[in-house]
């Protein structure tokens, strides 16, 4: 009976902290939506004001790889704040973003290897097109994909968030 009732007390506890951090989630996310908005209209700016004529299906595969970098960007935006109100304890001072080290070292590892995803993709999709598709299904993190959708302005056919970490190893490994 006891042991009954520890566990329900753990599931409880959990079911909460849960609720907490799905509602730390959502909140991050909501909260990067305009700076998401502004970044992914002056990338298509600049690529509206490259010069001369882009090769034929170049316009729409790079609106599509953007919109991808930007879903992924805002979602490891949401993931690192929601990761860093999880890990605070709830008796420590509240500090601004720009000063939790938790929040910044999450941001700068996940983006540094978006970053390099994003210099590396030309160069695979050249000389090795056939591991893209591969190592991004082997890459995705389906259940991240279920608790944050795209924001409208990005809509994707099929959105997909990605451990770019392990997506940018699978890319350079030898078959």
């Amino acid at each position: 009976m006891t042991r009954a009732l520890m566990l329900l007390i753990l599931f409880a506890s959990a079911g909460l902290a849960r609720a907490q951090d799905d509602t730390a989630l959502r909140a991050a996310y909501a909260a990067a939506q305009d700076g998401v908005r502004a970044q992914y209209q002056a990338l298509l700016a600049e690529m509206a004001r490259a010069p001369g004529p882009p090769p034929e299906g170049w316009t729409e595969k790079t609106k599509a790889l953007v919109k991808m970098l930007s879903y992924n960007q805002a979602a490891t935006f949401a993931f690192c704040t929601a990761e860093a109100e999880h890990n605070h304890s709830p008796s420590a001072p509240r500090v601004p973003s720009s000063e939790n080290l938790v929040l910044r070292t999450c941001m700068e590892i996940k983006m540094a290897q978006l970053n390099k995803f994003s210099e590396r993709i030309g160069y695979v999709e050249l000389f090795f097109p056939a591991r893209i598709d591969r190592c991004g299904e082997a890459s995705r993190l389906r259940n991240q994909e279920k608790v944050l959708k795209p924001y409208d302005f990005l809509f994707l056919d099929e959105p997909k968030l990605y451990d770019f970490g392990r997506y940018n190893e699978c890319l350079m490994k030898p078959e």
